[in-house]
């Protein structure tokens, strides 16, 4: 009777054991990750980074591209150059643009409304974040895209301007001082024309 009752108990164990193997492959498959494939990315984000060719003339690359050290975001993949115009510091007129590749397109979606929250943040700001008159370039490439400038006090005030973009699984933020003499709107606007540009190219968009 107790060997009965031995293998009884075992069977129920082994049965409990293939229901819950059972109920964790089913939930593995409703969530996506049944036999999920090793990711690798559709191209290679060195090709998303803007290079000097679309500044104005006297911009050079002053740092990179590199990775972002750190990953406090939640990317897959992250990087970002620095330019300067030469023969002045860095800090006085500067720019950068940062690419961070996510998982999916719902991350980066998701991404994107946290990003929008922390570029556009009121710090040492004199006036409110807001598109300056005259702007009128609006991405048709990008999946979404927010344009805006600021003055803000480092020293001595100065105003600067930010472009946020999601395409697809990526997110593109481009970062630059507004200057009369070294960068204006208008340079601006061919920038984002171009990054738009490399973006569709890369990423396989169509823009008709």
């Amino acid at each position: 009777m107790r060997q009965r009752a031995l293998g009884a108990f075992g069977v129920a164990v082994f049965a409990c054991g293939c229901l819950v193997l059972v109920w964790t492959t089913v939930m593995a498959f409703c969530r996506g990750e049944w036999w999920r494939p090793t990711e690798s990315p559709p191209v290679d984000t060195y090709d998303l980074i803007m290079d000097v060719s679309a500044f104005p003339d006297g911009w050079e690359v002053w740092h990179g591209p590199a990775p972002i050290p750190e990953r406090e975001r939640g990317e897959r993949e992250s990087l970002y150059v620095a330019f300067h115009y030469k023969g002045l510091d860095p800090t006085m007129v500067g720019a950068h643009h940062k690419v961070y590749r996510y998982r999916d397109e719902g991350k980066a979606a998701w991404m994107y409304s946290a990003f929008s929250e922390e570029e556009f943040l009121p710090w040492h700001t004199t006036t409110p974040w807001a598109i300056p008159d005259g702007w009128s370039y609006e991405s048709r490439v990008a999946d979404y895209f927010k344009f805006a400038c600021v003055e803000e006090v480092f020293v001595t005030p100065y105003w600067t301007c930010t472009a946020l973009s999601q395409y697809g699984q990526y997110i593109s933020v481009f970062a630059t001082d507004l200057s009369p003499e070294y960068m204006t709107l208008e340079d601006i606007e061919r920038i984002l024309l171009a990054l738009d540009e490399r973006m569709a190219f890369y990423l396989k968009i169509d823009t008709e």
